[in-house]
């Protein structure tokens, strides 16, 4: 049997992602907006939420000059 804890989706809010891509939430949400950073949109303007697994993604698309 699987445990529960394992299966837990972590999710991160603009501001923690904002933090760690070192950016503001504004561009944060850009990268949402444009379809860039796939994200969960909450009921009643409860904003956005980034998995984790999403963050990776968008981080492995990026290409450093």
């Amino acid at each position: 049997m699987e445990n529960a804890e394992n299966t837990q989706v972590k999710l991160l809010k603009v501001n923690e992602v904002a933090k760690i891509l070192q950016t503001s939430p504004k561009t944060v949400r850009q990268y949402i907006n444009y379809g860039q950073l796939q994200a969960l949109r909450l009921p009643n303007k409860g904003g956005y939420r980034i998995r984790l697994d999403d963050l990776d993604h968008f981080l492995d698309g990026l290409q450093i000059a």
